[in-house]
């Protein structure tokens, strides 16, 4: 089964920069309608007017994806603007890696926040919708952290095994609904997150080579596409997910 992503309504959070900047400038290549949302309305605008340029489609909505109330105004306007997405991308995403003392409370709050709650809001949203209409496909983005822990990284951690917790039970509650969930995780990549966490990477491995957000894009479409449950980036991960379930 595969999926044709010309013509469908395709909603992106944290899509201001980074991976998400990328996947929709990739999704609008596709021939998609593209939704931009993130919190840095500036940087929206930019990146609308740039895929509109080269021929693409996008409508921008500005957005705290912290905030349950802020994402219902989105969705909201949404609706109201350009109708029902038919694939949802929870891409935003926070979390310094750091030792769970140098951690504050608050931090570990954000970390839940962003990715998994958000990801839960803007899902439960629009999930009525889906249902109604018995398609859709919602892709969730993760790190590793959903799959192996590492020391100085424990808030991290447990925020993206959320994630994954979330995503496969989902799937339970939807597919035979005709509503499809991914979980695609991604290895390191060479984007503006690192910048917005400091301490984070002198943390993590430099023995995989990290990605371009280009190549974390094309990840994200080639789950779409073909309709993987799960797409891990780079393939090696694989193995090592495989290696550590079974001598865990």
């Amino acid at each position: 089964m595969t999926m044709e992503i010309a013509g469908k309504l395709a909603l992106v959070t944290g899509a201001s920069s980074g991976i998400g900047a990328a996947t929709a400038r990739a999704l609008a290549g596709k021939g998609a309608r593209v939704i931009l949302v993130a919190r840095s309305g500036d940087k929206l605008a930019q990146l609308a007017q740039d895929i509109e340029a080269a021929g693409g489609s996008a409508f921008a909505v500005e957005c705290d994806l912290s905030s349950s109330d802020e994402i219902s105004r989105m969705g909201e306007q949404v609706l109201e603007k350009v109708g029902t997405p038919d694939i949802i991308i929870n891409n935003a995403g926070s979390g310094r890696w750091l030792p769970t003392v140098e951690t504050t409370p608050q931090e570990a709050r954000q970390m839940i926040e962003l990715p998994y709650l958000a990801a839960f809001d803007v899902t439960r949203f629009f999930l009525p919708r889906l249902l109604a209409a018995r398609s859709g496909h919602i892709v969730n983005v993760t790190s590793p952290a959903s799959y192996m822990v590492w020391p100085n990284a424990a808030a991290y951690i447990a925020a993206r095994q959320a994630l994954k917790g979330f995503s496969d039970a989902l799937r339970t509650e939807v597919e035979a609904k005709g509503v499809f969930v991914s979980l695609v995780v991604l290895g390191v990549v060479e984007s503006s997150y690192w910048e917005h966490n400091p301490g984070s990477r002198e943390h993590a491995s430099k023995a995989i080579r990290p990605l371009t957000t280009d190549q974390a894009a094309a990840a994200i479409i080639k789950a779409i596409e073909r309709r993987k449950r799960r797409l891990v980036s780079p393939a090696i991960f694989r193995a090592i997910f495989l290696l550590r379930a079974l001598f865990s």
